[in-house]
């Protein structure tokens, strides 16, 4: 990627140090197009900067910042991953315990007119329950699983500046 110089990688809007300052969205878009272009191996990410302009002392903030941030972002990724399958789950079995319930209500009941509307809400919504927690289950960390790629890659990234 060819750089002017080291604010390219770090947000415009972002004042405080560049040790700690976030990424430029336009420069992880970049990144990830890499990233996809190259699915397999370790990825190599080749900083070119003009030779007048390189600095070692800052190359090596960068090149920490970089990791720190694709480490906490995997991190946070992958614990929303987790807790989500931790609510899913909880979602699930609290809407069979529902349903088991509700059969266990009617079952007993003398057929009254308020069984029957006590049966007519916590039927669907256990089911509703148990169908939302298990969509989530198995499909919402499918959608989460390309960002975490992207970050795990990343973390372990060689990066590497050259001049131009």
């Amino acid at each position: 990627m060819w750089l002017d110089d080291y604010d390219d990688v770090f947000s415009d809007f972002d004042s405080r140090p560049l040790a700690e300052r976030s990424l430029s969205d336009d420069f992880l878009a970049e990144m990830r197009k890499m990233v996809r272009e190259k699915p397999t191996g370790i990825v190599e990410l080749k900083l070119l900067i003009p030779t007048a302009k390189r600095k070692k002392e800052m190359e090596a903030v960068v090149i920490k910042n970089l990791h720190v941030h694709f480490k906490h972002a995997a991190e946070s990724i992958r614990d929303e991953i987790n807790k989500n399958r931790r609510q899913s789950i909880l979602l699930t079995a609290l809407g069979f315990l529902l349903m088991i319930a509700t059969a266990y209500i009617v079952s007993k009941s003398d057929n009254s007119f308020f069984f029957k509307v006590l049966q007519i809400l916590l039927e669907p919504s256990g089911w509703f329950m148990v169908w939302t927690g298990l969509d989530n289950i198995f499909y919402s960390r499918r959608r989460r699983k390309p960002n975490l790629a992207f970050f795990l890659k990343m973390q372990h990234a060689e990066i590497i500046f050259l001049p131009y």
